[in-house]
C-alpha cells in the first residue's frame, strides 16, 4: 500500500479565533484518524484573517482523506477546510 501526503487548507470562522488552538485541534483531530501531522502552519491573509495549513501522511485506504476533511469542517472554529495538494510516495 502507498503513503499518502496531503496539505489541508482550514479556515477559521473568524479573526478572533486563537491560532494556536486551532492549529492543535486540527493537529489533534489528524491523530485521531491515525494519520501522522507533519506540519501546521498559519498563513496571514487580509484584515486579520488567516489560513492554517496541515501536512498530513497517512496509508491510502478507502475514502482517502474525506472523513479527515469532513470532521475539519465539523469543527465550531473551522469555516471550510479542503484538501488542496495530494500525492502518493
Amino acid at each position: 500500500m502507498a503513503t499518502v501526503i496531503a496539505k489541508i487548507k482550514a479556515m477559521p470562522t473568524s479573526p478572533e479565533i486563537n491560532k494556536e488552538t486551532l492549529k492543535e485541534s486540527l493537529k489533534e483531530l489528524v491523530e485521531k484518524f491515525g494519520a501522522k501531522c507533519r506540519g501546521v502552519i498559519d498563513e496571514p491573509l487580509a484584515f486579520g484573517l488567516y489560513s492554517v495549513f496541515i501536512m498530513v501522511e497517512m496509508e491510502e485506504q478507502e475514502g482517502g482523506m474525506d472523513p479527515i476533511e469532513e470532521a475539519m469542517n465539523a469543527l465550531d472554529d473551522v469555516e471550510s477546510a479542503e484538501v488542496v495538494e495530494l500525492s502518493l510516495v
